[in-house]
């Protein structure tokens, strides 16, 4: 071992997880679930082609272009570390105490408010597939409520039960949803007869404003690919595992959405019929004589999001475990289920902050899914820091230790540092409607809260302090 604070192969870097019991595909899962494809399939490419137009499907190339350049850089050190701290252990190696906890708080933001907006989505999205067959009791805001506390409940049972459990079950929700998409896409985009759709191709009639404003949505739709990473102390072969399962995250989420994107501007006959639209896979699924399986779609839909919503409470419950094994955090966050052997002190802890931004947003009379929007954003920007931080972190590591291609990485992570700040910009400049423009604050005034607390920490306590991000183990 090569940094302070680690532990021996012959300890339990675990420390109550179980330790190397998670196989490859199931810490692939947890990238997927996180990424939640299905999700962003369902409203996504719309947006995108009213910015993009055409080039919809080739801005979300770009985006997946700048992604990957991020997932290189939480590479170089998921092939030497795993943890249960995932980017905030990372950061460490090359930005000490103080950056690694900025890191891993945002990430903690990040995973929080991403589960609580994934949460309201579920429940619209049940809602409305209980709706497709009669049962119309949970359309208003008491039923709404009443369905994200019962599936909040759900995902919480699950992730406490076992992190394979939850990697399984969250795997095959968000499996069945693709499938169910790729069911009602398919046909349609046969139907269309634009299989080989020219204007498509050639971009015709996009601008490269539209098309770069249309990146930063298509950013958006990756965030939460690096979830493997949070199952470091858990996987049978973390430093194989966890660098495929983040990069092949991205690599399958990028296919998925071009895929999805392209096929939706074929099957609507263009890029402005589909921005046009309010519901596209329901119009799609009509269109092509598929409208008996709206249910699924809805159904499919919600458990994507529940999948999310398992997913985040995994990042954020082992990032408060870590942190608490540290001494950062209270002790008792760190103490795991005797036989389940998972962080339960740590998920019921963060199970109030996941639910109730979502009951009290969408109790406040917001549509559900303008709720999932507000609080997903607030969250997006804490993994958006995340990602710039460990962008800039990756270079001053592989310079430090020497190895090779320090180039490569300090291009690759100054291109995802560059697009982390762009999209942050594009949020703020022009400034949108009320309430997204006082998102980007709201998410700051909770990063400060972070960043007090540890400055707070670093007088009275400055050797506990600096153990932030050393609860990892390194290969040898």
């Amino acid at each position: 071992m090569s940094t302070a604070g680690k532990q021996s192969t012959a300890e339990k870097p675990a420390d109550g997880l179980a330790h190397r019991s998670v196989s490859t595909f199931e810490v692939g899962a947890q990238s997927v679930a996180n990424v939640a494809p299905s999700a962003v399939i369902a409203f996504a490419p719309a947006s995108m082609a009213a910015s993009a137009g055409n080039g919809a499907w080739f801005s979300f190339f770009l985006a997946m272009a700048a992604v990957l350049a991020i997932a290189y850089c939480i590479c170089v050190f998921a092939r030497r570390r795993a943890g249960v701290g995932s980017l905030y252990a990372f950061s460490r190696l090359s930005l000490g105490a103080p950056g690694s906890f900025v890191t891993g708080w945002a990430l903690l933001i990040g995973a929080v408010c991403i589960g609580s907006g994934s949460l309201a989505g579920a429940g619209y999205y049940t809602a409305r597939a209980l709706d497709q067959i009669g049962i119309g009791l949970f359309t208003g805001i008491p039923g709404q409520i009443l369905l994200d506390v019962l599936l909040a409940a759900v995902a919480i049972r699950l992730t406490i039960a076992s992190v394979r459990t939850a990697a399984r079950v969250a795997s095959v929700l968000e499996v069945v949803s693709i499938v169910l998409i790729v069911v009602v896409l398919v046909p349609a985009f046969f139907k269309s007869g634009n299989i080989i759709d020219t204007e498509q191709l050639s971009l015709s009639g996009s601008t490269l404003d539209g098309v770069v404003f249309a990146v930063v949505l298509g950013v958006l739709g990756f965030v939460g690919f690096e979830g493997a990473a949070s199952l470091g102390a858990e996987a049978t072969d973390p430093y194989k595992a966890i660098p495929r399962s983040v990069m092949g995250s991205a690599v399958l989420a990028g296919v998925l959405y071009m895929f999805a994107t392209y096929a939706q501007v074929a099957g609507f006959g263009g890029a402005d019929a589909l921005a046009k639209s309010t519901d596209p896979m329901d119009e799609l699924a009509e269109l092509s004589g598929l409208g008996f399986l709206k249910f699924f779609l809805h159904a499919g839909f919600a458990a994507s999001f529940v999948a999310v919503v398992m997913a985040c409470v995994t990042v954020a419950a082992r990032l408060l475990f870590g942190m608490a094994k540290e001494g950062v955090m209270p002790a008792r966050l760190g103490v795991a289920h005797p036989r389940h052997r998972t962080p339960s002190a740590a998920i019921w802890a963060v199970a109030p902050f996941v639910a109730l931004p979502a009951v009290l947003v969408v109790g406040a009379g917001t549509e559900p899914l303008n709720a999932t929007t507000y609080i997903d954003t607030i969250g997006v920007f804490g993994y958006m820091l995340s990602y710039t931080l460990v962008c800039l972190a990756a270079p001053l590591f592989v310079r430090r230790i020497g190895a090779r291609g320090l180039l490569l990485t300090w291009g690759l992570g100054l291109i995802g540092a560059a697009a982390m700040v762009y999209v942050f910009y594009r949020n703020l400049w022009p400034a949108p409607a009320w309430p997204l423009n006082v998102l980007p604050y709201v998410f700051v005034g909770a990063l400060v809260v972070g960043i007090v607390g540890f400055a707070v920490l670093r007088v009275r306590r400055p050797e506990v302090a600096e153990r932030a991000g050393t609860f990892a183990d390194d290969l040898d």
